[in-house]
């Protein structure tokens, strides 16, 4: 790579990085091109240049945001912890991330990105999602009598109510109690 792709990668990622500052802080909507222009220190012209459009601006920022996720979660779960401990731990990530975006995360990547999301959760999240229940379940954590396919199936529906409902969009901040309720219930039944 010669000295101007080295400086147009550096403007991009310097306009991602203050997009995606401002998108957490008040969410996809409230966002202009101007703020992240300033923010970033560049034109409006520039973002546009490197990006087309907002759309495409906050589906780069969405990918990134997520692949981002992915390796955090990857990480802890190639720890030493417990199946518990490491559950609780992206457990806590994702009621904070559901604070973040002003709650509009995942109705706005299904909006602007449903391919991008379905292929995501069928090559990334899925796969790793198995693999960590199966660590549960031989930890003790994960009944062997459940299934692979009940497990599969499980999580699909909770994912897709979890994107179809308008409930769950609206607070994030009940929502993270809402999640950790939900957590709880996954990880030990009704009973607690």
């Amino acid at each position: 790579m010669n000295g101007f792709e080295r400086r147009k990668e550096k403007k991009k990622e310097d306009i991602r990085r203050a997009a995606l500052e401002l998108f957490q802080s008040y969410g996809f909507k409230k966002v202009s091109i101007d703020e992240i222009a300033r923010k970033a220190g560049v034109s409006q012209v520039t973002i546009y240049n490197h990006f087309g459009s907002k759309d495409e601006l906050v589906r780069n920022c969405i990918r990134t945001f997520l692949h981002n996720i992915m390796e955090k979660f990857k990480r802890i779960m190639g720890s030493d912890k417990p199946f518990n401990q490491k559950l609780e731990l992206i457990v806590l990530d994702k009621t904070d991330i559901a604070g973040q975006f002003q709650g509009e995360l995942m109705q706005t990547v299904y909006q602007l990105d449903p391919e991008f999301m379905e292929s995501f959760w069928k090559n990334e999240v899925a796969q790793i999602t198995m693999d960590f229940c199966e660590e549960g379940r031989k930890q003790g954590f994960i009944s062997p009598e459940i299934s692979n396919e009940a497990l599969q199936l499980y999580f699909e529906i909770i994912r897709r109510g979890v994107v179809s409902s308008s409930y769950m969009q609206m607070d994030a901040v009940k929502n993270t109690k809402i999640i950790q309720d939900l957590i709880k219930l996954f990880t030990y039944g009704l009973n607690g």
